[in-house]
């Protein structure tokens, strides 16, 4: 369960905000590996896990955006029924509370992106 560093970005909500975001990163070589959005009225926040961290923030300040930075926790598992309910109740039973979470799938893997009170209590815990 790697602990990793995770952006999110203030962008305005308006049509091409995104793709200027994703095209400045791609044009400086950075991988996306995970990224999710939650829009208000006038804003939207653009979480991202990319590859090289540093890059991406600098690229993206160079943009004028907002970045902010946290700390996250990766899971991998199998796509089936049950896979996320076992983690959660894992971390349920050691009083771990999660306060943001999002998951992709493909195939017969999935990635499960947890932010948690304690990550790594949380990564122990996973791990064993």
């Amino acid at each position: 369960m790697p602990i990793e560093k995770h952006l999110s970005v203030f962008v305005k909500s308006r049509v091409g905000s995104l793709n200027e975001l994703c095209t400045a990163l791609s044009e400086a070589h950075i991988n996306i590996r995970a990224m999710n959005t939650v829009d208000d009225v006038d804003w939207a926040i653009v979480g991202l896990i990319v590859d090289d961290i540093d890059k991406a923030r600098s690229v993206l300040e160079d943009l004028d955006l907002r970045v902010g930075e946290s700390t996250i926790l990766t899971v991998e598992l199998e796509n089936q029924p049950g896979s996320i309910a076992d983690v959660t109740r894992k971390l349920t039973d050691s009083n771990i509370n999660i306060v943001h979470t999002f998951v992709s799938a493909a195939g017969q893997r999935s990635l499960l992106v947890l932010m948690t009170t304690d990550n790594k209590r949380a990564a122990e815990i996973l791990a064993a």
